[in-house]
């Protein structure tokens, strides 16, 4: 993110902690409650984009070795989590596609090393809800691991699989921050007018809360 982005992100907290700090004195308003849970949306899809561009830039200057072998890493530790869910639920099938460890994926030649790393990234996302409520999966987990199978396949001369790198988790950011802006504008600040005579201390705590100072 560049500066004027991050202080941005900042007023973006400041906001819905402030929203959530006072939630007791909006929860009657639905019109609230729906822009506000909006807004926490597109916050939380900023920090998702926000980690991958930060991973993409992580491995510039590294070599393919070296990009490989994190990606095997996290691989293992993903398919770690679906072979145990496997186990848990008898899908044997399921667990022999998930056995390779990291070494087993290492070893591979590179043209069969990305297929097998996609081929856990979307058991993964087919089995998302479960892995994440049960078996510590995070969603963050698995974008980190596509953004940096993507890294190798460049460098590797292969087509991206998922265009999370760098320039493309910039070019989201750029599209969130505009959203997150036309709900702050146009939605949240009309509707909290609500609480101009109501309680002006919750109104203008929130008004200060929309200043964006510059770090």
């Amino acid at each position: 993110m560049n500066k004027i982005q991050i202080n941005k992100k900042e007023m973006y907290d400041t906001v819905s902690s402030c929203l959530d700090s006072k939630s007791a004195l909006w929860a009657s308003i639905p019109k609230v409650g729906e822009f506000k849970n909006q807004f926490s949306a597109v916050i939380a899809q900023i920090e998702t984009v926000q980690y991958a561009q930060q991973q993409a830039q992580v491995f510039l200057g590294k070599s393919k070795t070296q990009i490989k072998s994190v990606v095997a890493q996290k691989a293992d530790i993903l398919n770690d989590s679906l072979e145990a869910f496997a186990l848990v639920t008898g899908d044997e099938k399921l667990r022999v596609k998930m056995s390779a460890t990291y070494s087993d994926l290492y070893k591979m030649r590179n043209a069969d090393f990305g297929p097998a790393v996609q081929a856990i990234i979307a058991a993964a996302e087919e089995n998302m809800e479960v892995l994440t409520a049960e078996y510590g999966v995070t969603a963050e987990q698995v974008e980190s691991l596509k953004t940096d199978l993507d890294e190798f396949l460049a460098i590797n001369g292969q087509p991206r699989a998922y265009q999370v790198a760098s320039v493309e988790a910039t070019k989201g950011l750029e599209l969130l921050f505009e959203e997150a802006d036309q709900i702050l504008n146009n939605q949240l600040d009309k509707v909290m007018s609500i609480f101009k005579r109501r309680d002006p201390g919750f109104y203008n705590g929130y008004l200060a809360a929309r200043v964006i100072v510059d770090r």
